[in-house]
């Protein structure tokens, strides 16, 4: 399984959850982020006057852009300087593709930003919280970039409270120099990384500062205004979702009042951390859940023993079957709904097969990896056993949009890259109809008479309260 922080740090999780650090994966990319905006409300003792900390590096920034005469400066170069921020490794909330490190805030996206705020400084606005705001409307800069920037600028407070709570916990620490410093930290010990612990109070699912769902309708101005306004993102912010982030920063630099208006609405904006209790997207129960299933739910995979390349198909489809009854038959379509019954992201199925998959596979000897880059894309599970045994696995909602695409184009380019002989295609029904299913089957057997290699599909009903339906 993955490697949970707790277990790094040989601590017992209840114990991390009590001392309010995120328990997460170093081996896997979280889709929860460092949210600033909940600086304010944080109640612990480190990061007491770390929302002065945030507000005051940036107005130094701000002071640097509105004392440079020209681009490439010496205040404007120290202005980039200070936007360029590296991701802080080991906070098991890493968000690139290729792995859990990223590449933050480099000089070239720096200057990007400093431009754009170079403009809003020119058109009157100095309030530094404009570039906790940047990311609403400036490409390339999204919740991860935020969240690293945050934890580079109260890199101090992030060590300070990790110190702490491993020393309260008696979790080993070794001495790291960072940033000039010397921090007493926990550590890795598989690598001699040190680990970073962030307060769950910090975390959200999508900042508000890059999230316009949480910004309400937009102040009423003149005729001209409103009009130009409504015709580009219509009447409420909530709609700039879907207008790029280029006319989107067009329309706040040439009308500077729509900007002071998105800044007094984000201000007033009642704060919340991410719900960790019913984990709305997913992210930490899959895990809990796939530790027990060996005990509770049993796989005897032992007659498939050795593993070879004609019965690794097989032992992969009795993996998807055993899913399959767990969703239909155990209840555990419950798990793919929120507390509200909104269907969570199709991330939430994919880590809680993924876990269900490695632990069955560890009692059998297979190796099983996720979203690894055969040059065409990314792959969500690749189980192997020697180099030609190998199938791939991608799971679907049946309402995701690119369901006929991935079955036409995606499987057999990875089949190909992979040097791969078998795939399934698994597909969590949610909806009553299955239009997409049904095109889908005819495609299959389309491609089955031209004598074409074709994934095997199995379709798991996982809808709401629903009887427990046969494979198809």
């Amino acid at each position: 399984m993955p490697r949970k922080i707790s277990t790094i740090l040989n601590v017992e999780s209840k114990d991390l959850n009590n001392k309010g650090a995120f328990n997460g994966f170093i081996d896997i990319d979280s889709r929860l982020h460092i949210d600033p905006s909940l600086l304010d409300i944080c109640k612990i003792n480190e990061f007491k006057n770390s929302r002065a900390t945030f507000d005051k590096y940036f107005s130094e920034v701000l002071a640097l852009t509105n004392g440079s005469k020209v681009e490439g400066d010496k205040l404007w170069k120290e202005a980039q300087k200070r936007l360029a921020f590296k991701e802080i490794g080991n906070t098991a909330l890493g968000y690139s593709k290729g792995g859990t490190v990223g590449n933050a805030i480099g000089p070239i996206l720096a200057n990007k930003i400093l431009t754009t705020v170079s403009q809003i400084v020119e058109a009157g606005i100095k309030d530094p919280i404009i570039f906790e705001l940047v990311g609403m409307f400036e490409e390339g800069v999204g919740a991860d970039r935020i969240s690293d920037m945050t934890v580079n600028i109260l890199f101090d407070n992030f060590a300070l409270y990790s110190s702490r709570v491993a020393k309260e916990l008696k979790a080993p620490t070794k001495k790291f120099s960072i940033k000039e410093n010397d921090y007493e930290l926990p550590f890795d010990p598989q690598t001699g990384n040190e680990i970073i612990l962030v307060p769950k109070s910090l975390l959200n699912n999508l900042p508000i500062a890059t999230d316009w769902d949480d910004i309400d309708r937009v102040c009423r101005y003149n005729d001209a205004l409103r009009n130009k306004v409504n015709k580009i993102i219509g009447k409420s912010w909530k709609s700039a979702s879907r207008v790029s982030k280029r006319e989107l920063k067009r329309l706040l630099l040439e009308e500077p009042d729509l900007l002071k208006d998105l800044i007094t609405q984000y201000k007033s904006k009642p704060r919340s951390s991410y719900d960790f209790q019913n984990d709305p997207l997913g992210e930490l129960i899959w895990a809990e859940l796939s530790e027990k299933a060996p005990e509770k739910y049993p796989l005897d995979l032992n007659k498939f023993k050795p593993v070879t390349a004609e019965n690794i198909l097989e032992i992969v489809k009795q993996i998807c079957e055993q899913f399959t009854t767990l969703i239909e038959n155990n209840g555990w379509f419950e798990y793919l709904y929120d507390n509200t019954g909104k269907l969570k992201p199709e991330r939430a199925p994919q880590l809680l097969f993924f876990g269900i998959a490695e632990v069955y596979c560890i009692a059998n000897n297979l190796d099983l990896s996720r979203e690894t880059n055969a040059g065409v894309g990314s792959l969500d599970f690749k189980l192997s056993k020697g180099f030609q045994a190998k199938v791939n696995v991608e799971l679907k909602y049946s309402t995701n949009t690119s369901l006929l695409k991935g079955f036409q184009n995606q499987l057999p380019a990875y089949n190909k890259a992979e040097k791969t002989n078998t795939s399934i295609y698994l597909i969590i029904q949610t909806k009553r109809t299955n239009r997409n299913i049904e095109t889908l089957k005819k495609l299959a057997d389309k491609s089955r008479k031209l004598g074409e290699r074709v994934p095997e599909i199995i379709v798991i009903d996982g809808q709401k309260q629903q009887s427990a339906s046969k494979r198809r």
